[in-house]
């Protein structure tokens, strides 16, 4: 997500005052719910945190985020969150028990050039998700390792700021950036062509 959403974002807090036993028949509903609002303009990520101190008045805990207020209110025309009362705010401790994301989860693509360059300039960091044996055998000049497979573990060993996921052609670069997302990473981009269109512009290729 790019830098704006983080800046102009707009948060709704609906906590959701439910007994245990309807919990599961309540989070069935609201899952497609959720889906439908991720499909809306302006729409960057929702969760639903289940409380976890004993006692709260609230089980459950809907928070959502929008690129603006009147983003939300339009989508609020579409699927009104089921007559639930909004919150300010309401203070507890929560885990995280769903997350639904909007489909495009990175902030785009970046053409091997671009992203060459911005990782020359110190913008990016660049982050090979290909396994040890495909690095091994070449990599972009300038890139850390960190394979598709360890990536929710080796991702808060990432350097801060934005990153762009390479791969051989492009599609496991994009599920690096799903994963990085859902991590909490906010500038997220994945290199158009990954290795091959890398190697076919020319651009650097280190070995080991």
């Amino acid at each position: 997500m790019a830098n704006r959403h983080r800046e102009n974002r707009h948060v709704v807090i609906i906590p959701i005052e439910i007994d245990e036993e309807q919990e599961n028949s309540y989070l069935d509903i609201w899952q497609p719910a959720a889906e439908i609002m991720a499909a809306q303009p302006g729409f960057i990520r929702t969760y639903m945190f289940r409380t976890v101190i004993p006692g709260s008045a609230f089980r459950l805990v809907n928070v959502a985020e929008w690129e603006s207020a009147s983003h939300w209110e339009e989508a609020m025309n579409v699927c009104p969150m089921m007559g639930q009362r909004i919150a300010v705010a309401h203070a507890s401790n929560y885990e995280a028990i769903r997350t639904v994301l909007p489909a495009h989860l990175t902030s785009g693509d970046l053409s091997p050039a671009e992203a060459h360059r911005r990782a020359l300039d110190g913008e990016l960091t660049l982050v090979d998700v290909r396994e040890d044996d495909e690095w091994a055998a070449g990599r972009p000049a300038g890139a850390v390792h960190a394979a598709l497979g360890t990536l929710p573990d080796s991702l808060p060993e990432l350097p801060d700021g934005p990153l762009a996921f390479i791969c051989r052609t492009g599609a496991r670069s994009v599920r690096g950036g799903a994963q990085a997302i859902r991590g909490g990473r906010s500038a997220v981009y994945s290199v158009a062509g990954g290795l091959e269109a890398w190697e076919a512009a020319g651009l650097p290729v280190a070995l080991a």
